[in-house]
């Protein structure tokens, strides 16, 4: 779980990724809800509990240039509220910044490396908790069809033991602009945690997730997308869960 609401919050850092070159200030807001078939990971036959949730997300950054603009150093800070429908007491607001380098690598690729951190505050404070992430992402190919590869190490530390865990994920994207104002990416992502727990300790994910995203213009967008996971867990059962997200976002 706290990788999905984690995830939400990672759309800042892909906005951050694609515009910091062209703009010394950068930001954006953005508000959308996020539906979950299996919210509670029921496996057995057990009925699933689904869950609707409200994501609201802003950020702000800037960046300074370097080696005649060919690359620049990013800094950005986040925030964004998680608010549930049906199980309130995991509400929780996230607050993060991070910093790193942005540079052109020629022949329409480019990297940006960042390091960074969140504090995840709940409704229920003891599941309370900071992440501390190192992050790189690799962008090629041309300005209507393009890859991106992103992976990430995450070092979680909770007040009770079973949300402290570190891991990593991989993401690869690849993204299709058929017109000015569309967008629309196919990804595959794995994760891996282990969490500070005596069984259960290693738990693992796999997803494909299918977006578009369309400009309405003056920075404003609107956005759908649509996930299938797998979550396996060790010493246990694995189970799957669909997602589907929308919402609407600036940037400036």
């Amino acid at each position: 779980m706290n990788k999905r609401f984690k995830g939400m919050a990672a759309l800042a850092g892909f906005v951050v990724g694609t515009t910091a070159a062209h703009a010394t200030f950068f930001g954006g807001v953005d508000a959308g809800a996020l539906w979950e078939s299996n919210f509670t990971g029921a496996t057995g036959g057990i009925t699933a509990s689904p869950v609707l949730m409200g994501v609201y997300s802003g950020y702000v950054g800037a960046y300074k240039g370097f080696d005649k603009n060919r690359g620049a150093w990013v800094g950005s800070i986040n925030l964004q509220a998680n608010r549930l429908r049906r199980y309130s007491v995991l509400d929780n607001d996230i607050f993060g910044g991070s910093g790193g380098v942005f540079h052109d690598l020629g022949k329409d690729a480019s990297v940006l490396a960042t390091v960074g951190g969140e504090t995840v505050r709940f409704s229920d404070n003891v599941r309370d908790l900071a992440i501390y992430m190192a992050r790189i992402h690799f962008k090629e190919g041309s300005q209507t069809l393009w890859m991106g590869e992103t992976g990430e190490y995450d070092d979680a530390r909770g007040q009770a033991g079973f949300n402290t865990y570190r891991g990593y994920s991989a993401t690869l994207a690849g993204n299709w602009k058929p017109i000015a104002s569309d967008v629309i990416t196919l990804s595959a992502a794995h994760a891996y945690d282990h969490y500070d727990v005596p069984t259960a300790s290693i738990r693992t994910f796999n997803a494909a997730s299918l977006g578009v995203l369309q400009e309405l213009g003056h920075g404003i967008y609107i956005r759908a997308q649509a996930s299938r996971e797998y979550v396996h867990i060790a010493g246990g059962a694995g189970f799957y869960t669909t997602i589907y997200a929308t919402g609407i976002g600036a940037t400036f």
